[in-house]
């Protein structure tokens, strides 16, 4: 392997001067390393200038689309409108920087207690809809996220997690584990959603994009479930980022909604009642994300996101990288005291949490409505559909 990627090439034009010799190491490494790459230490041209904390955001890239999910009349229609937020949601997380920026970046990995706070103001009818968000763990890393727009009666948490390997050809594979559980008040209806593996490639030539494998499955306590198809080869559609989403009883028997098209552009759907026509299910070109609202940096508290990585993320838009390597350096050397502080003090992970907490599942609303929703889909599709920390406890906001 070290030699196929001392034979490459890297285009002078995606790797500056002064980075060359540290990305050619860190190419090196990679190709050899058989542990999870969150370990390894990035070159500072690679990365965004946000940090991975901030990527909770994209849950709510879509407010109103979030909000109409409780405005369905029929469980089958919750399912199809749930379906179309959760489509929503792909092209801000795996997308929207290739598409802007020509290529993907490694975000700062979240310190432990990191915390990230926003939220988006409707109108008198749609109502705020409100994310909060903490790195729970560092190792491995999890983040916890809270997105609630109490007007619509409409309430996500869930978490996050990341494991990475590299991968032939020339790439890296990530399997998110974690999950999410969407909750409707009013329709006492909760649903299980699980996450898409991220197929990174590109690495090698310095210009690296991201496309989505596998299946994911969004279980309805109503006895329904839609099973999400992702292909890289562009299998359902003709073009790379196809999906095909398929909606139906957990008992089986013929499919009541079905879509497909891009994740990461337009999509297009079919009902059973009229499969003659189609109707537009969701286009990124037309139906743009919107902006979060969030503190200014002199309001916000020292574990914020944006105020934490400030200097970092000043000199990474400045391409000052050397000082964007010393400075994310200070931070995590200033984690690992803490760290070995916590560990001399007989402290857990969970002991430097302020905004969730550790709770036991049978011990919880949402803990428990996960717990069936799970058994609900190892019924339908076996264990397949399950990652493998889905077992661990929860974290929620802390009351």
């Amino acid at each position: 392997m070290s030699n196929e990627v001392d034979e490459i090439e890297t285009p002078a034009s995606e790797v500056p001067t002064e980075q060359k010799d540290s990305f050619r190491s860190f190419i090196t490494t990679l190709a050899s390393f058989s542990g999870d790459l969150s370990s390894l230490t990035c070159p500072s041209f690679l990365l965004s200038s946000v940090s991975l904390l901030e990527y909770s955001q994209y849950w709510g890239d879509h407010p109103e689309l979030f909000a109409s999910i409780s405005k369905g009349e029929t469980s089958e229609d919750r399912l199809l409108n749930a379906t179309r937020w959760f489509i929503s949601t792909l092209y801000g997380s795996y997308s929207s920087r290739s598409t802007t920026a020509g290529m993907e970046r490694k975000p700062y990995n979240p310190i432990l207690g990191e915390q990230y706070f926003a939220q988006w103001t409707g109108d008198d009818e749609l109502g705020i809809t409100v994310l909060q968000a903490e790195q729970v763990s560092h190792h491995p890393p999890i983040m916890g996220f809270h997105l609630e727009n109490k007007k619509a009666g409409v309430i996500l948490e869930g978490h996050c997690g990341q494991r990475s390997r590299f991968a032939l050809p020339a790439g890296i594979d990530v399997s998110q584990t974690g999950h999410a559980i969407l909750t409707l008040p009013q329709f006492n209806e909760t649903y299980l959603i699980t996450l898409p593996t991220l197929n990174v490639r590109g690495v090698i030539t310095g210009k690296p994009s991201v496309e989505l494998s596998g299946s994911t499955y969004i279980v309805s306590s109503a006895g329904l479930m839609t099973t999400i198809h992702y292909s890289t080869r562009g299998f359902f559609s003709g073009e790379k980022h196809s999906f095909k989403a398929v909606l139906r009883s957990l008992e089986g028997g013929d499919a009541f909604y079905t879509a497909h098209g891009l994740w990461s552009g337009m999509s297009t759907y079919t009902s059973a009642d009229n499969p003659e026509e189609t109707f537009l299910f969701f286009d990124s070109e037309t139906d743009k994300g919107v902006a979060p609202e969030i503190k200014p940096m002199k309001d916000m508290g020292p574990l914020e996101s944006h105020r934490l990585w400030a200097k970092v993320t000043q000199a990474i838009n400045t391409k000052d990288y050397a000082t964007a390597s010393k400075e994310k350096t200070h931070i995590e050397e200033a984690q690992r005291v803490l760290a070995r502080a916590r560990k001399e003090r007989g402290e857990t992970q969970a002991h430097a949490l302020k905004v969730f907490v550790l709770v036991d599942e049978n011990n919880d609303v949402t803990g428990r409505a996960f717990v069936a929703l799970r058994e609900m889909l190892i019924e339908a599709v076996g264990t397949k559909g399950l990652k493998e920390d889905e077992t661990k406890p929860h974290w929620r906001l802390r009351t």
